[in-house]
């Protein structure tokens, strides 16, 4: 029940010095469960950030759609939240149906796997990269970092969301163990295989065999993934202000603004305030509002002008956007782990993508993040140098 019931511990940092505080990874997850302000945020700030994007929590209702809440949209009516439970609902049917086709085609084929990847995901990653405690001992204490902030993090979010498991909206599924006790969202199997992936691609050897490969494959070593994957968009100064990029957006979604050092955004845009999109009907062209969607006002938009503006302005995007696989083996993996959680009928499909895109949050927060959202956490820097060290490469 500790995940149904209880909030977040905020002695935690207390508890972990009884675990032996003489492993690296145990005073990574101290400095990590140590900035909570830094990585816990509410459902609105998830996905202004992109941490979460809006089809991870179409089974979820938006609170502010119910009138009773306190903080509800103005406007908000019993007949929205009708209809957004109604929405929410379709979109859990959608995803027991995918399930359903999973059990039938996948899970018999996929058992052996799905048995192994239960509750050896690591040892799963560290066969895949070829390494061990007694050849790579820093890398396998990287791997322990992944698992020690991981754990934090993906159970603080169980904790928020408290989704239940699909078999228990659809016994059908039939789970052949398990299914856990705690809630389904987010994915800890999800967010483990891509945020330990992130970290061990931070090394450049393991980089160049496993990181980003793009068409045509011409032998070339892999990719680094971008941290930030900002967005370039244009901002007319114009009432209402139209923003242009090579970006898909729909009604509503949250967006927030940043602009290179030195630069400025025309007033009356912040850096880092959320803003909601309200589509042009041009692809690539949206206006933008300082107030979240409500379905019984129109938008007002915000009007840039006879402001000024310099620098390049742009959005910031989640560095594992969207739901497509991804061209780099070790992510590739990370997605396979994940969809056998969803094979074996304890995971939605949304679980595995929520996952992947808070770990990638995490990740850039930790280690890519030079604004005041940085996560310090000195030890895992200090860890990931040593692992570096093991992997030699003639390649820079």
């Amino acid at each position: 029940m500790r995940f149904w019931t209880l909030p977040y511990d905020r002695h935690l940092t207390q508890w972990l010095k009884a675990v032996d505080p003489s492993r690296p990874s145990i005073m990574v997850a101290q400095e990590f469960g140590g900035q909570p302000h830094q990585w816990q945020f509410s459902r609105a700030d998830l996905l202004a950030r992109s941490w979460l994007e809006s089809l991870d929590l179409a089974w979820q209702p938006d609170p502010r759609r119910n009138p009773q809440n306190p903080d509800h949209y103005p406007g908000a009516t019993g007949s929205d939240w009708t209809n957004a439970i109604a929405d929410a609902f379709d979109s859990i049917r959608s995803e027991i149906e995918q399930l359903q086709m999973l059990m039938q085609d996948d899970r018999d084929r996929y058992m052996a796997e799905i048995i192994e990847q239960a509750d050896g995901s690591g040892g799963y990653i560290t066969s895949f990269i070829d390494t061990s405690e007694a050849r790579r001992p820093w890398t396998m204490e990287l791997i322990n970092c992944g698992y020690a902030i991981g754990n934090i993090a993906y159970f603080y979010y169980k904790q928020q969301f408290r989704r239940v498991r699909p078999s228990t909206l659809c016994p059908g599924l039939a789970p052949p163990f398990g299914p856990p006790a705690h809630p389904s969202f987010t994915s800890g199997h999800s967010f483990i295989g891509h945020f330990i992936a992130l970290l061990l691609l931070e090394i450049p050897a393991l980089r160049q065999r496993y990181g980003l490969f793009a068409a045509p494959y011409k032998g070339s070593p892999g990719n680094a993934i971008d941290p930030c994957l900002p967005v370039t968009v244009t901002i007319s100064l114009a009432n209402p202000a139209v923003v242009q990029g090579n970006v898909a957006l729909n009604a509503g979604d949250p967006v927030f603004f940043q602009t290179t050092a030195g630069g400025a955004l025309p007033a009356p845009i912040a850096p880092g305030t959320t803003y909601y999109v309200i589509p042009t009907g041009t692809a690539g062209a949206f206006q933008i509002s300082s107030s979240p969607p409500n379905p019984n006002t129109t938008p007002t938009p915000v009007s840039t002008l006879g402001s000024t503006q310099s620098g390049v302005q742009t959005l910031v995007r989640n560095p594992l956007a969207g739901r497509r696989e991804i061209d780099s083996p070790l992510l590739w993996l990370a997605g396979r782990i994940a969809k056998n959680r969803e094979r074996l009928g304890v995971h939605y499909p949304s679980d595995s993508s929520g996952s992947r895109h808070i770990a990638a949050g995490i990740w850039r927060a930790l280690l890519h993040d030079s604004t005041p959202s940085r996560i310090y956490c000195s030890t895992l820097n200090s860890v990931l140098a040593h692992a570096t060290a093991e992997w030699p490469t003639k390649w820079t």
